[in-house]
């Protein structure tokens, strides 16, 4: 999947690149009510190109209430309905708190950067 800008509102942006075989989906902007639906749809999009994973990275999400940890939940059902995993970029308290409080943190694949999701997808040598 080469880059490409999968929508773009006054309140988002979002873009998807293929990294090292993995699809990363880059979110910029509000996840709310009035754009939720971009969101999923791109990690939908994102869960039909081949590779193990699919990276939502949230670094630039600037608000992140109920309605993303709703769009997380459904990405998370989709990974499995699809045989992937789903890792989820969230460095920044607005967007890791709320799920931390609400517990989702635990079932999700958090990490602080998309290096770190990307080698958290390499195999580890056998010894």
């Amino acid at each position: 999947m080469n880059e490409d800008q999968l929508n773009e509102t006054p309140l988002l942006t979002v873009r998807a690149d293929e990294v090292a075989g993995v699809v990363v989906v880059a979110v910029e902007g509000e996840i709310d009510v009035d754009t939720a639906d971009v969101v999923l749809d791109a990690l939908r999009l994102g869960f039909g190109a081949e590779g193990p994973a699919l990276v939502a990275d949230l670094t630039a999400v600037s608000f992140f209430g109920s309605t993303g940890i709703s769009t997380l939940i459904t990405a998370h059902e989709l990974a499995d309905e699809h045989g992937k995993d789903l890792h989820v970029v969230a460095p920044h308290r607005a967007v890791r708190r709320p799920l931390q409080v609400t517990g989702v943190a635990d079932v999700l694949l958090l990490h602080d950067s998309v290096p770190e999701a990307l080698t958290a997808l390499k195999p580890v040598p056998s010894e």
